[in-house]
């Protein structure tokens, strides 16, 4: 049976409000004793004690749920977002439970009308979904404090934290051509926003030093497999190019695979810079090249501007996007061109 208030305050030898201040971390004029704050968080510990925190919800306070919509779960720098948020969360006594969407905009809506049955106190959405935007649309009718985190830059229903995409794209391409590659491959997704959009810097950037006609484009989903794919298409037959700029880490790591397995050196026989800095990113061989978005701390920021909204009961419209600055980071996996 589920410990109770009344349990524990028998046990602690305190009245059940004091118990239910200390155990929902409310405060009042009157201070509680760090000894007795103790004592009662010890005696719930020992009884096994755990909040309901959708009855919470129910009597019309708030549940310290969030509610997590996630394009795809198993994407690694999606991960590095979701462990920031979480810490954040946690730090200001709320909780996050989670729903992996896998880009279906149906499943999105499901996931809305779930988190409302549970009162969550508000929603965050991590990544783009293609063909969303009725969805997300919808979402913010039914919910009063939603917050996006993906790498875009226009405004939508909804404040979000967002990494500044064309920063990133551009010292990518900067430090490319910097080595002294005139040759450069784009590797990207066109079902994510982000990808469609480095797609286009990197086209302006070859366009804007007259190196528009060493385009190549090659469109494929972003995974570990699908860069594998691609490469071992790719490299095994005659290229133009020396660099390859791919958008994701997990496409310039699938692509490093296949350069090993065909006996390509990288980066004396073709430099590879990803996007993401996720946490292999530096236990490659090589180590990779790459843009860090900073997915943690892009993270922390995404819960703590929703969690500042839903305290301070703040609308969407008064709410600014946060645009995050991007860095290269050089490793091992990019070089001279022809190792010269």
């Amino acid at each position: 049976m589920a410990v109770t208030l009344k349990q524990i305050s028998k046990r602690a030898g305190v009245s059940v409000p004091t118990v239910s201040r200390i155990l929902n971390g409310r405060e009042t004029g009157v201070p509680i004793r760090e000894e007795t704050r103790n004592r009662v968080l010890a005696v719930a510990a020992e009884l096994g004690y755990r909040p309901n925190l959708l009855a919470r919800g129910l009597v019309g306070s708030k549940s310290s749920l969030i509610g997590v919509i996630v394009r795809d779960i198993a994407d690694p720098f999606l991960n590095q977002i979701l462990a920031g948020m979480y810490d954040a969360a946690v730090d200001r006594r709320y909780r996050l439970f989670l729903g992996h969407v896998g880009q279906r905009a149906d499943t999105t809506l499901d996931y809305g009308s779930m988190f409302e049955q549970s009162h969550a106190d508000g929603i965050i959405i991590i990544g783009d979904m293609q063909d969303d935007e009725y969805a997300l649309q919808a979402l913010t009718t039914q919910h009063r404090y939603v917050v996006g985190v993906t790498d875009r830059t226009s405004r939508r229903a909804f404040p979000g934290v967002y990494g500044d995409t064309v920063q990133g794209a551009q010292q990518a391409l900067d430090h490319l051509w910097n080595l002294g590659h005139r040759r450069i491959a784009c590797v990207s997704d066109p079902a994510i926003s982000d990808g469609r959009r480095r797609i286009e810097v990197y086209k302006a950037f070859l366009r804007e030093r007259g190196a528009e006609a060493s385009t190549e484009v090659y469109e494929v989903a972003r995974s570990f497999e699908s860069g594998d794919q691609l490469g071992k298409a790719i490299l095994s037959q005659p290229r133009s190019f020396t660099a390859i700029f791919a958008t994701t880490d997990s496409l310039a790591i699938g692509l490093m695979k296949a350069a090993y397995e065909l006996g390509i050196h990288v980066p004396s026989q073709l430099s590879l810079i990803g996007y993401d800095d996720i946490a292999i990113a530096p236990f490659t061989s090589p180590p990779l090249t790459t843009i860090s978005q900073f997915g943690h701390e892009m993270g922390r920021q995404t819960a703590t501007l929703l969690l500042n909204m839903i305290e301070g009961e703040l609308e969407s419209a008064d709410v600014a996007d946060v645009i995050l600055p991007t860095r290269l980071i050089v490793r091992d996996s990019t070089g001279l061109p022809n190792g010269r």
